[in-house]
């Protein structure tokens, strides 16, 4: 159990010396990434508001030419009422069909006021549909520049990046799977993304909260996993205080 514990801890100490390289590497990005991804958005937006004007202006042409063929209708309609209208026996059946007539004719305005109405919309969609071309346009422009930015930074350090990647898969495969869902848990919950700290002066490195003797003496012996009770991060060793001042006068001196 010792041996796993230790072995465990040095593991994860080397994974996170890759995931600090491979953050570095993602950082030198900047906001680029983001940049690239609402760019595409913005113009999956576009695209989609140009296809639904274009759906829009074919439905309202099928309806234009629905209503004309309405008009047809009617008007053959009212042809028919007129020519009933010749021989009527009565004056009750002559406003009668007169009545039909008019009630046919107010159908035909309402239709011919639609095609109106439907033309201007058309004409407004068309419009939209001419800026959002333009708009697309320009968006894909900027898409491709900010594109070939990011390919540029990401051309650079692939091969590294590609590298790291591969160590850090292989020493994932060598880490308590519990463990390490603990080690992204903590990594992506904590500022400085470190998941595995030592204690230094008596204190955790990660949040400085100070750490009793007996819990060194423990996390020392390395026979388990200690995390802080402050932070959650995991306490792989305790560097003597003694040694870190020496360490810091060191480095004073130089």
């Amino acid at each position: 159990m010792e041996n796993n514990t230790v072995k465990n801890l040095s593991l994860l100490l080397e994974l996170q010396e890759i995931d600090k390289q491979i953050n570095k590497i993602i950082q030198v990005r900047g906001g680029l990434p983001q940049e690239v991804k609402k760019l595409e958005d913005d113009l999956s937006n576009l695209q989609l508001q140009a296809t639904t004007c274009q759906e829009q202006t074919i439905n309202l042409e099928q309806n234009i030419a629905s209503l004309r063929i309405k008009i047809k209708d009617i008007e053959a309609q009212v042809k028919r009422y007129e020519d009933q209208q010749m021989n009527v026996r009565n004056n009750r059946e002559y406003d009668a069909i007169t009545k039909e007539i008019e009630l046919h004719k107010l159908d035909i305005q309402l239709a011919e006021k639609k095609i109106k109405e439907s033309y201007e919309q058309i004409e407004k969609s068309k419009h939209a549909i001419e800026f959002l071309n333009k708009s697309i346009e320009k968006a894909k422009q900027n898409l491709a520049s900010k594109q070939e930015d990011l390919n540029s930074i990401v051309g650079e350090s692939k091969g590294e990046e590609e590298k790291l990647n591969k160590k850090c898969q292989q020493l994932q495969a060598n880490i308590d799977k519990a463990l390490l869902q603990s080690y992204e848990k903590i990594r992506n919950n904590v500022r400085n993304n470190l998941a595995v700290v030592t204690v230094a002066g008596g204190a955790c490195g990660g949040c400085f909260t100070i750490i009793y003797p007996q819990m060194q003496a423990e996390i020392k012996e390395k026979r388990q996993i200690i995390k802080c009770e402050h932070c959650g991060r995991i306490l792989a060793d305790v560097v003597d205080s003694v040694s870190v001042i020496a360490a810091e006068a060191d480095s004073q001196v130089d």
